[in-house]
């Protein structure tokens, strides 16, 4: 099979590494042809569910959470909206196998999982953030000391920042909306109204981390953890989330990780099935 055409003039350098990585894996592991760029399965193929891993209830749970195909989150191998369903998703198969993977990956010490749910958005918004923030991933546990605990997980690939919406300029720019009322009850940042959180670097990992701020303020969960899982090659993570932790309370930092792909690949284990799907994950997501 043919890798495809790999040039997009506006790829920094990991993008081009990954697409052509992605390129090879599509070629060479599944032997299918590219729609337009290598890294894009046909309709045919994506409807096939070709993006996800094929054991431990991934394709399921993608079926459960989203009926119909969608060639941008199906199709695309470059993009990171099917990522979850591999790379979290068969958490929910072996929870206590689970608790030991999380503790070694983030350092979470849990004496259960109660939930964990893909693409998740707590409801109603207006008890929230009142817009569309949501959870990539969301595990609930019970953490060694009793409390519950809730853990929103952002999983990114080649992206970085993004520009600013229509409703959130509209909440950043408001000095009283539930962004920064959120921000200031937390209690969790040294300067909860830092111009900097309406930044394009930061706004998506603060919006995140604000939404579990607030789980807590309305006393859904007594702590929360923020996650931001990326690839090693993703250097803006590398850069921006250590910024980000920076601008937190000493005892608040703690609650927000930064974690590669790697990291959290290299944590899995403690079942043959999980010993295989880690080998299917080093296979289709680190670049040598």
């Amino acid at each position: 099979m043919s890798v495809g055409p790999q040039q997009y003039k506006l790829d920094d350098e990991f993008k081009a590494q990954a697409r052509c990585f992605q390129s090879k894996y599509r070629a060479e592991v599944l032997e299918v042809e590219f729609q337009s760029y290598g890294n894009r399965l046909t309709d045919p193929d994506g409807q096939e569910l070709l993006n996800y891993y094929d054991k431990l209830s991934s394709r399921k749970i993608l079926r459960n959470r989203y009926k119909s195909y969608s060639r941008e989150r199906d199709a695309d191998m470059l993009r990171s909206e099917h990522i979850p369903f591999n790379l979290l998703a068969p958490l929910c198969t072996n929870r206590k196998a689970a608790t030991k993977i999380m503790s070694k990956a983030w350092g979470i010490e849990c004496n259960e999982i109660q939930l964990i749910k893909i693409e998740y958005a707590p409801s109603p918004n207006e008890k929230y953030l009142n817009d569309r923030t949501a959870f990539d991933t969301y595990i609930e546990v019970i953490l060694k000391n009793g409390n519950t605990c809730g853990i929103g997980i952002e999983v990114k690939y080649t992206e970085q920042d993004y520009p600013i919406g229509k409703t959130e300029s509209i909440n950043v720019n408001d000095p009283n909306s539930l962004y920064w009322k959120t921000a200031r009850a937390s209690g969790c940042f040294e300067n909860p109204d830092d111009e900097k959180f309406n930044t394009d670097p930061f706004r998506q990992i603060w919006r995140n981390h604000l939404l579990g701020l607030k789980m807590v303020e309305i006393g859904e969960v007594d702590e929360f953890y923020s996650i931001t899982l990326f690839p090693n090659g993703n250097n803006h993570f590398h850069t921006v989330l250590p910024q980000y932790i920076s601008f937190l309370t000493d005892e608040a930092q703690s609650h927000v990780i930064s974690c590669t792909f790697e990291r959290f690949i290299l944590a899995i284990g403690g079942t043959p099935d999980f010993e295989e799907w880690k080998k299917w994950l080093t296979r289709i997501y680190v670049i040598k």
